[in-house]
């Protein structure tokens, strides 16, 4: 079953600048189910953040929209 996904923890936040060229892109998400944080990653040529929860290995995916949110991290429930 997926997991819905929502941006209340962070919005307005600003990409990390540490991220050089070649660095991979990725979201935190804290996930409700097993109560622990993870970063997601995304694939270079994905237009997708993709991961599972690093217990229960409930699966989650965070489509990348063509306005974005500068939100990097989400909670899944």
């Amino acid at each position: 079953m997926p997991l819905d996904i929502y941006d209340n923890l962070g919005a307005g936040k600003k990409r990390d600048e540490s991220e050089g060229p070649g660095a991979r892109p990725y979201v935190s998400i804290l996930f409700e189910c097993c109560h622990v944080y993870a970063r997601v990653y995304r694939g270079p040529e994905e237009m997708a953040y993709r991961g599972r929860c690093p217990k229960c290995l409930r699966a989650v995916q965070l489509r990348v929209g063509p306005d974005g949110t500068p939100a990097r991290f989400f909670r899944a429930k």
